[in-house]
């Protein structure tokens, strides 16, 4: 079922029940209240990274791009989250980019710490109204992450779509 946005609540809850009991979760979408309630209501706290970007803005790639490196090397390592929420926030990132935030993600999340990620399914990138769009195919994406300290706990294609879900 989806909210109204690209939001699936089964996606959120399947995420939230794999999370460690209590802490504060990371999400790198504008603050979102379906999403802010259901993890209050569970007992964690939210913290939103905001990326500076206009939808109607022609450079919206590089905006984005820019806001998310940026906003990721303001990160300290001594701040830890027990979950990272990135549903397709970082599709418009190449994939030196992605290598450098899923490293930066796994120094701040504690022991045992989720992320979930959210791509294009494809087995090829595309530009599409003025936004860049980074797809992946399983075996890609699986690729990726081998590069990294990330355990796949799950992998998922659907709608278009390939949702990962990472352990630290």
């Amino acid at each position: 079922m989806y909210d109204g946005t690209n939001i699936r609540l089964e996606d959120v809850k399947n995420f939230e029940k794999k999370l460690l009991k209590h802490g504060k979760i990371l999400s790198l979408k504008p603050k979102e209240e379906i999403i802010n309630k259901f993890f209050l209501e569970k007992g964690h706290n939210i913290e939103h990274l905001k990326i500076e970007y206009k939808n109607d803005d022609e450079n919206f790639d590089i905006i984005a791009k820019d806001s998310v490196i940026k906003l990721m090397k303001s990160l300290r390592e001594k701040e830890r989250f027990i979950g990272i929420w990135a549903l397709d926030t970082l599709l418009h990132l190449d994939r030196l980019d992605l290598y450098y935030v899923l490293n930066r993600f796994y120094q701040v999340l504690v022991e045992k710490g989720l992320i979930y990620l959210s791509f294009r399914f494809g087995e090829q990138d595309f530009f599409k109204e003025g936004k860049w769009h980074t797809c992946f195919t399983e075996k890609e994406l699986v690729d990726l992450v081998g590069f990294t300290d990330f355990d796949i706990l799950e992998v998922e294609n659907k709608n278009e779509y390939i949702n990962v879900i990472l352990k630290k």
